[in-house]
C-alpha cells in the first residue's frame, strides 16, 4: 500500500505558533479512517469530533502514541516530530474500512486539536482478524521544521 506523507492540518499550524502544542511532551493520539472522512480531513476542522467516520470492528480503538520527541532532525537547523511505530490489532473480527490515520493531541479518548494525517492507501482496507496494521513512519518522523 502506498501511504501519503504526513499533512500538518492548519488548525495545528495555528496551535503551534500560539504554543497551545508542547511537542515534547503533550498527549497525543493516532485514529483510523475511512473514506468518507476525507472532505473533513481537508477542510478548515478544528477539533478532532468533526473529522468522523472512523474505523471500526476487530476491537478497534484510537491508541495514545509512546515514544512521541521533537527533538533535532538528521541536518543542522532542522527539528523533527517523531514517535514509536503505532501498531493496531484486530481481535475478534475484522477491522473495517481502513483508509486515513490521524494524529490529535489528546484530551480525552475521542476529543482534541488534530495535529497531522496520511492517507495509507488509494483505497479502503480491511485488516482480518489476527492480523496487525504497522504504520512505520519515514526516519525523518512525521513532519520537520527547518
Amino acid at each position: 500500500m502506498a501511504a501519503s506523507a504526513w499533512t500538518v492540518f492548519d488548525v495545528a499550524k495555528n496551535a503551534l505558533g500560539k504554543g497551545t502544542f508542547n511537542l515534547s511532551s503533550d498527549a497525543f493520539r493516532i485514529s483510523l479512517h475511512q473514506s468518507a472522512a476525507s472532505t473533513n480531513i481537508s477542510g478548515a476542522i478544528t477539533v478532532f469530533g468533526s473529522i468522523g467516520s472512523e474505523s471500526s470492528g476487530g476491537g478497534y480503538s484510537a491508541l495514545t502514541l509512546s515514544g512521541v520527541t521533537w527533538a533535532a532532525g538528521t541536518s543542522a537547523g532542522v527539528q523533527k516530530f517523531d514517535f514509536t511505530d503505532p501498531v493496531f490489532t484486530a481481535s475478534a473480527s475484522t477491522l473495517s474500512a481502513v483508509r486515513y490515520a490521524v494524529v490529535y493531541k489528546s484530551t480525552a479518548a475521542s476529543s482534541g486539536v488534530p495535529l497531522i494525517y496520511a492517507a495509507l492507501s488509494t483505497a479502503e482496507f480491511n485488516v482480518t482478524t489476527g492480523n496487525t496494521l504497522t504504520i512505520q513512519l519515514a526516519t525523518t518522523g512525521a513532519f520537520t521544521l527547518a
